[in-house]
Formats: C-alpha cells, sequence, structure tokens
C-alpha cells in the first residue's frame, strides 16, 4: 500500500478548498507540508494525518491505495 494524495486533494475541493494554501489555512499546518502531501512528494506523519482526518474527514486508509504489480 502506498499513499494516494487524490483522496485528499478531492476531499479538498468538496470543502471549496483549490490550492494547498487553502488546505493549509483549514487544516492549521505548515504551507510547504500540505504542499507536499497534495503533490504525492511526501506521505503526511502522524500530525498530519490527524489534521487531515480533522479537517476532511479522511482516516489513514482512505489515504491510501493498493500496490499493482507489474
Amino acid at each position: 500500500m502506498s499513499y494516494a494524495p487524490s483522496a485528499l486533494v478531492t476531499a479538498a475541493r468538496t470543502k471549496g478548498d483549490r490550492t494547498p494554501a487553502d488546505m493549509a489555512r483549514r487544516m492549521g499546518m505548515p504551507y510547504l507540508a500540505v504542499y507536499r502531501w497534495a503533490t504525492g512528494r511526501h506521505a503526511p506523519g502522524p500530525s498530519g494525518l490527524a489534521a487531515i482526518e480533522k479537517a476532511y474527514g479522511l482516516t489513514p486508509a482512505d489515504l491510501m491505495r493498493e500496490d499493482t504489480a507489474a
């Protein structure tokens, strides 16, 4: 399983957050961290997961996808 930023971006857009800056304000997290999560460069850590769950109602399981073997 790996981190899937599309679930976060979709949930943010549903709440009206269009940019990582909007998302960072809603979550009370640093912009750079949220930007990295939204672009898939990094996966959120424990505090980030808690902020995402509080702001958007996504659990850690919602942010994961199955890896497919080629």
